[in-house]
């Protein structure tokens, strides 16, 4: 099987030292691109799904864990992503996913910076490019199976820019690819522009490349669901009217809300550059043009208005169109000495992006998963108790009430979106959100009979409060971050338990009385926290609050250091 060749190509890359400066400078830039904080919903969820694929031992999955949903098929795509979270987690602990997140990372912008490398001949081309796609993806980065798209994408980018294709070899990453997240969608489209014979067209190599895609596409049916699994994506793709396009991680980046990727404004300009190519001294020079660059920036920048979760891809693409042209400014460093010292430039550069970090685990998963917003005491309250039944709770808690309760209670709706989901459940919960007119009748028109909700939010209070002037609900008990009414009339203990004693249990006896005005506990309970686990986020806000409440303020800051010494947050001050 033969495959277009470019006119001109790049010596092969000979691995020497500066090379391997180069990808550690690359390492440790694209390391510290991987500390986004996130409250995602979707890792509890993932986590609970695998441990029941484990259970049940198939991955077709009937949903057990909501009362809106309850025993309906599942559309879970991502199946085989939920084993390997649960494998990790149960392997290696669960805070030890930051490794998984920081591995996946590094492997996919390392790849990327191998390819660029071979396409231009140029280790600082290839460096610098790799290391602004990460820069534009970073604010999507966090624990979730898209990880693996953009891992596979520059699998893709690897294996085909300027080298024969092995049909079979990308037949069986498809085949991985469609079990682990949707994107293998895109990966099938961005595998037309690269099989595409862009400089020596001829029927033959078109045959080809048909040929070899199609089989990928056979090998990307082979899935729990089928060609159903393709038609996924494609409703976020074209289904305007779906509610679910109004997630904030799905708008238009020039729509308020949700993920922001500052550097996407600035470089969503930059496939203009294309035009340098149409310079002949240009063309001269590089030998050649980057099609498959040119036509996948511009696929993946009309994507990415449509949808910012599609800028990562953008930014990869970027670097594909960007990196020939780059190669031509760092040709500039021909003295090997001066190539040393700027490669120790970039390495110094990765060293200041991570000095404050963490690698410890369990800190930098508490700050990179907002595990602080949890209901974690709550939970143990419920368990505890053996409280069981329906609960109309926040959509991004549904999934740690999975994780923690294994269907005891029973969400409306959670993070699941629409492989479970309809339109009208989605948009009668958003109603409740936003406290739409008769809101309190509307979820017991769901017949829940808990409501769990974030105590500190902005209606939090006011939704307590008219819940138990309507006399139709009544306190049971409120955490640290939470509180959770029953409907009268569904049985529980009448003596409740407290929830076993453990940091979260102390954090709570500390927001309750702060909540109550009794300082002095408050701090006594605060430390306590922070004794067991010093970088509890929340432990630490509190504890400074107090003090600056005594006019301890000197105390106040030592206190707030030490926090940021654990993770340097800006949602601590």
């Amino acid at each position: 099987m033969t495959t277009d060749t470019p006119v001109a190509r790049p010596a092969m890359m000979r691995l020497d030292p500066l090379q391997v400066l180069l990808f550690l400078a690359g390492i440790l830039i694209y390391l510290s691109f991987g500390y986004t904080e996130m409250a995602g919903s979707d890792l509890w969820w993932h986590l609970a799904a695998g441990r029941e694929l484990f259970q049940t031992g198939t991955p077709w999955m009937v949903d057990d864990w909501s009362y809106s949903a309850l025993g309906h098929d599942w559309l879970n795509h991502e199946w085989f992503a939920d084993i390997i979270f649960w494998s990790w987690a149960s392997a290696f602990g669960q805070a030890s996913l930051v490794y998984w997140k920081w591995l996946v990372v590094i492997v996919t912008f390392c790849l990327l910076q191998w390819t660029l490398q071979r396409q231009t001949g140029n280790g600082f081309a290839a460096l610098v490019c790799a290391a602004l796609a990460a820069a534009i993806a970073a604010p999507f980065i966090d624990i979730r199976p898209h990880l693996y798209s953009l891992l596979f994408y520059c699998l893709l980018l690897c294996l085909l820019l300027g080298k024969t294709p092995r049909r079979w070899l990308l037949a069986l990453i498809f085949l991985v690819w469609v079990n682990l997240h949707g994107g293998f969608f895109f990966g099938l489209m961005a595998l037309g522009v690269l099989l595409f014979p862009w400089r020596n067209f001829s029927l033959l190599r078109l045959r080809t490349a048909f040929l070899t895609g199609l089989l990928c596409l056979a090998a990307a049916a082979i899935n729990p669901s089928g060609f159903e699994t393709f038609l996924y994506p494609l409703v976020y793709a074209f289904d305007s009217s779906s509610p679910y396009r109004g997630l904030g991680e799905w708008l238009p980046p020039f729509k308020p809300g949700g993920i922001r990727s500052p550097l996407f404004f600035y470089f969503m300009w930059a496939p203009l550059l294309a035009l340098v190519y149409a310079v002949p001294a240009v063309r001269k020079r590089l030998g050649d043009v980057p099609w498959e660059g040119l036509v996948l920036t511009g696929l993946t920048l009309a994507m990415a208005l449509t949808s910012r979760r599609f800028i990562p891809i953008f930014g990869i693409s970027l670097a594909l169109l960007l990196a020939p042209l780059a190669g031509l400014v760092f040709d500039v460093l021909r003295h090997r000495a001066l190539q040393y010292l700027v490669a120790m430039v970039f390495i110094s550069v990765g060293v200041a992006r991570l000095w404050y970090y963490p690698l410890q685990a369990a800190p930098a998963f508490h700050y990179l998963t907002a595990e602080y917003t949890y209901p974690e005491d709550m939970v143990s309250f419920m368990q505890a108790n053996d409280l069981h039944g329906k609960v109309f709770a926040l959509y991004n808690w549904g999934g740690y009430l999975h994780l923690r309760t294994d269907g005891a209670m029973k969400v409306y709706i959670d993070g699941r979106a629409d492989t479970l989901y309809s339109a009208d459940e989605y948009n009668l919960y958003v109603g409740v959100l936003r406290g739409m007119p008769g809101w309190i009748d509307v979820i017991e028109g769901t017949g829940a009979q808990y409501i769990l909700w974030p105590a500190a939010s902005r209606n939090g209070p006011r939704m307590l409060e008219r819940l138990l002037a309507s006399k139709r609900w009544r306190l049971v008990y409120q955490d640290a971050v939470s509180f959770l009414v029953v409907r009268n009339g569904v049985p529980i203990p009448e003596k409740l338990k407290a929830s076993p004693g453990s940091p979260a249990r102390d954090l709570t006896v500390a927001m309750n009385a702060a909540r109550e005005n009794r300082v002095e506990l408050a701090l006594v309970y605060t430390r306590r926290v922070r004794e067991a686990v010093p970088w509890q986020k929340t432990a630490c806000q509190l504890q400074v609050n107090m003090l600056r409440f005594q006019d301890h303020l000197r105390e106040a800051a030592d206190v707030l250091q030490e926090c940021r010494g654990w993770f340097p947050t800006d949602m601590l001050n």
